[in-house]
């Protein structure tokens, strides 16, 4: 069998090539051919594998964290309906959040379950906003959760602790704003801070944003912060990484599969950890869209 490896060398504080010869060696062991991608910039991990030929290969591995995943997606699905062979990531970024909710934790594990061979079906988000059209299979958010994720990259030193420096910072332009949320077909107002529209469970590492959502359901499990002070937001932020921030009275969760954004100012966009484009946003979930190793 053939795995391609499309490889992002600067992934959690540049370990990412040492990575991949790590999983390279165990997969040759194992039998596999690997063939070996690697982006030399910014963002060409996207072009690696829009222009990777798929023919000939059994598998396909992203190198890297929750952005190279994105990335990879949707280099994948530039110019493709679907993506043929199973699609697994080797998890060394700041966050590794997706990745999380198939038991994958480091190197070792993401090698185990390719050379296991088993695969899974799970959802894919894709939404629109500024007149393009992007895939994300961890979360798309909103508000405040995006303003932390711009912020965050100043911290990426700190690894998953760059989120929750990314909040403090945040904290400064705290701003509810009124916003039209539109969920298969009903309306709610609300004077927003945040809205996360999560397929899996796990946001900046290990803050569990939705833990009720599942990657294989077919819908979103979508958080919406509505105004609160800076002290409530903070009194909240212990609370996400045990999941317990969904039982406040500012938080509410709605599940569905359109869901539409409209607000009276734009709000910045943060799918899968990056970092663009900005509200009103249209966003679907597309059931059972991708195979996985598990």
């Amino acid at each position: 069998m053939k795995i391609s490896m499309i490889v992002n060398p600067n992934a959690g504080k540049k370990k990412g090539l040492a990575a991949a010869e790590r999983a390279s060696i165990v997969l040759r062991e194992a039998g596999f051919e690997v063939e070996t991608f690697i982006s030399q910039k910014p963002g060409e991990t996207l072009a690696l594998a829009r222009d990777l030929d798929i023919r000939g290969t059994d598998g396909i591995l992203a190198v890297g964290g929750d952005g190279t995943l994105f990335e990879v997606i949707n280099g994948l699905l530039t110019e493709r309906k679907d993506i043929p062979v199973p699609l697994g990531q080797i998890p060394v970024g700041t966050g590794n959040s997706f990745i999380k909710d198939l038991g994958i934790l480091s190197v070792e594990d993401a090698v185990a379950k390719v050379v296991g061979g088993n695969t899974r079906q799970v959802d894919l988000g894709r939404f629109t906003a500024g007149g393009e059209s992007w895939y994300f299979i961890n979360l798309l958010g909103a508000g405040f959760v995006s303003e932390v994720a711009y912020r965050a990259k100043q911290f990426k030193m700190f690894g998953p602790l760059a989120y929750v420096g990314g909040v403090f910072s945040a904290l400064t332009a705290l701003k509810a704003v009124p916003s039209r949320i539109t969920i298969d077909g009903k309306v709610h107002s609300r004077d927003l801070l945040f809205i996360e529209l999560c397929n899996s469970r796990y946001t900046g590492g290990d803050m569990l944003m939705a833990p009720g959502a599942a990657i294989d359901d077919g819908l979103f499990d979508i958080i919406v912060m509505s105004k609160a002070t800076r002290r409530r937001v903070l009194q909240l932020l212990p609370l996400i990484f045990t999941g317990k921030h969904v039982q406040d009275t500012t938080i509410e969760v709605f599940q569905g599969v359109q869901v539409d954004v409209d607000t009276d100012l734009p709000l910045p966009l943060t799918p899968d950890g990056e970092t663009f484009g900005s509200t009103p946003v249209s966003a679907r979930m597309l059931p059972g869209r991708l195979r996985m190793f598990c």
